[in-house]
């Protein structure tokens, strides 16, 4: 049985590097912060860094180091941020499928220990089919890992490691 995955590890086997990249940049300025800050990682930059952009390029450089090294509070920050910013839509289809109360995708309920694990995972792979492979994953790891829930161990969809960017797939044709 494959352990519950830490944040740092979603970020680093199911997101990659190129995707992470991705998520932080569209991050806004605050949430970027807000992942430093929470992640004890350094926000202050030198005063020769006046460009916009060479700011963000600096601290999307952080976040990524403080990731590779294992911080668990930047990678739990930066999923945190990432969802419910950018990805609520994502949240609110899951827990609506699961007919669990919520607030625009938040919720107080361990829906994951309260459900039965087919339930949970039939409304997964239908999340799956409907968003980003990759981002669906990281959701549904990251919640598991939230509420200490083995729901998703050992299976396959999540198992197989979802590629990066991989977007829903149409289903295959009916053979004739």
């Amino acid at each position: 049985m494959l352990p519950r995955m830490k944040p740092s590890e979603i970020c680093l086997s199911i997101l990659k590097k190129e995707k992470l990249l991705s998520l932080v940049e569209e991050l806004t300025n605050p949430q970027v912060k807000t992942v430093l800050k929470e992640g004890d990682v350094k926000v202050k930059l030198p005063s020769g860094y006046v460009t916009q952009q060479r700011r963000r390029e600096t601290w999307s450089s952080r976040i990524i180091a403080a990731i590779e090294q294992g911080n668990e509070l930047a990678a739990a920050e930066l999923l945190q941020q990432f969802l419910l910013n950018h990805r609520r839509q994502l949240l609110i289809d899951y827990l609506d499928r699961l007919e669990v109360k919520h607030r625009q995708g938040e919720t107080d309920e361990s829906f994951l220990v309260a459900r039965p694990k087919e339930r949970l995972r039939e409304a997964a792979s239908w999340l799956l089919e409907r968003h980003d492979r990759a981002e669906t994953a990281a959701y549904l790891l990251y919640v598991a890992y939230q509420q200490r829930s083995t729901a998703f161990d050992d299976w396959p969809p999540l198992a197989d490691r979802p590629a990066e960017g991989t977007q829903p797939t149409e289903p295959a044709p009916a053979a004739e």
